[in-house]
């Protein structure tokens, strides 16, 4: 039974994936949600459906302090991962079913390429009979091991640079690149990530350009950070006009390296916001799920639709009969730039033609994303 209150608290969550993980900044009024980056430990209350959390840090680039909060469970885990609150609900069960459960790693990504956080959980029961998990993080019974120190990097760096134009890299002593940022792939015009992750940095320079490489290596030999303003040099033979910083860390006796972080000369875009003051309805289709991503003001307007129901149901039972999605789909995959006429089921029981623009993004990912533009 109470297994199965703990499924029925925790499983409800927003359906499809979130634009960010990390990184979303809760707007004046909304509710807060759990953070990886930061968190100290979290206590699942089944009955009451709630989650209590507390989080330690800077958890933006504006340096906001975060500490205890609270939410209901489905709202608190709101920005975290399918699969990230996918493990957080078996680890509560466990922690409900057995008494204890884990250690199970949350917020590593889709590739684990870096690792996430181990995070334990354990049964409580407050003397009135109800039923809590006490969650924190914790590598077990290795907890002394030096090697494992850098436990927790992955949320960390994806909170700081998710959904976010920042150029960022990090390279650890060894001189190898742990981890690039989006922007940085399109900044230094790479072709595919894989081709260098997990190699050396002074054996890439034929993709990155040499001005790069020469900042990380004097910063990793000299032990010393970096910061100012500056050319960029690519290995396509443009140039790149950044503010950058180049921090040098270490982490114990035996984890450090370069974070190397950058933003163009003219300021970083926030392309949310662009995206939300465009006049024309747009909206960004999870391929797989087939839920709504983001949808901006005007499409919200235009179709009269809530973020309850956007968050809930896929487009395909919203506003597009099945047929229609599936054949703005097939020509986002052809390429086609003629927009498709299909009826929308509007949410004020109206039924409408429009005629969409449908573009595939994000077709190299596990989950791609279909966008789709409309007149007002």
């Amino acid at each position: 039974m109470a297994a199965e209150a703990a499924q029925n608290a925790l499983a409800k969550q927003p359906g499809g994936e979130t634009p960010s993980d990390e990184t979303e900044i809760a707007k004046p009024g909304e509710p807060p949600a759990l953070h990886l980056a930061g968190l100290q430990f979290f206590i699942a209350d089944i009955s009451k459906k709630t989650i209590l959390w507390h989080e330690v840090g800077s958890q933006n680039y504006n340096s906001e302090v975060k500490d205890l909060q609270e939410a209901p469970s489905n709202v608190a885990l709101r920005h975290l991962s399918p699969e990230d609150r996918k493990t957080i609900l078996h680890l509560v069960q466990g922690a409900i079913r057995e008494g204890r459960a884990g250690p199970f790693d949350v917020g590593g990504g889709p590739d684990h390429r870096i690792p996430g956080i181990p995070i334990v959980a354990y049964r409580y029961e407050l003397p009135d009979g109800r039923i809590m998990a006490i969650c924190f993080p914790s590598i077990g019974e290795s907890d002394g091991n030096p090697g494992r120190v850098a436990l927790g990097l992955a949320p960390i760096l994806h909170h700081f640079v998710a959904s976010s134009n920042r150029v960022v890299m990090l390279v650890d002593n060894f001189g190898y690149v742990r981890f690039v940022s989006d922007g940085f792939v399109k900044s230094f015009q790479i072709e595919d990530p894989r081709l260098i992750l997990g190699r050396n940095i002074a054996h890439i320079q034929n993709r990155v350009g040499r001005t790069i490489v020469s900042l990380c290596l004097a910063s990793l030999t000299r032990r010393a950070s970096a910061t100012g303003r500056g050319k960029f040099l690519l290995a396509s033979g443009d140039s790149l006009d950044l503010n950058y910083e180049a921090m040098h860390f270490r982490i114990g006796g035996t984890v450090g390296g370069v974070l190397f972080s950058a933003g163009r000369m003219g300021g970083d875009v926030d392309f949310l916001q662009v995206f939300d003051i465009c006049g024309a309805p747009m909206m960004v289709i999870n391929v797989k799920s087939r839920m709504i991503v983001a949808a901006n003001q005007a499409a919200m307007k235009s179709f009269h639709m809530t973020a309850e129901l956007q968050d809930t149901r896929p487009i395909t039972e919203l506003l597009l009969h099945p047929s229609s999605y599936t054949a703005l789909l097939d020509a986002a995959k052809q390429g086609s730039e003629v927009p498709i006429s299909v009826p929308v089921n509007i949410l004020n029981g109206q039924t409408k033609k429009k005629r969409f623009k449908a573009t595939l993004i994000d077709t190299d990912k596990k989950e791609p994303k279909l966008v789709l533009e409309t007149r007002s």
